[in-house]
């Protein structure tokens, strides 16, 4: 049976009303990663525009999102807190 890991960025990360690009320094090129970015907080708008994966020389892999951020309901405008978390799927 399959063993699902869960990991959380270790911060929650502020971002103002727009477009940013975010990486993380996480995943392989041999499991199953799925990755997500929710609001933290309420009243908040998070779109992933954009999601890429890159690696470097030594095989470290970074996974990368354009997240797109507006307020909702009573502050259209408003930015707010991010939560980035990822999970792994790996074979016994």
């Amino acid at each position: 049976m399959a063993t699902v890991t869960q990991f959380w960025a270790p911060n929650q990360m502020f971002q103002a009303p727009g477009t940013v690009l975010w990486t993380w320094k996480l995943g392989d090129g041999n499991f199953y990663w799925g990755y997500a970015v929710r609001p933290y907080q309420a009243n908040m708008k998070v779109e992933i525009t954009s999601q890429f994966t890159t690696s470097n020389n030594n095989l470290e892999w970074f996974e990368n999102f354009v997240v797109t951020v507006s307020g909702f309901d009573r502050d259209p405008q408003g930015g707010g807190l991010l939560q980035f978390t990822a999970i792994k799927v790996t074979q016994p």
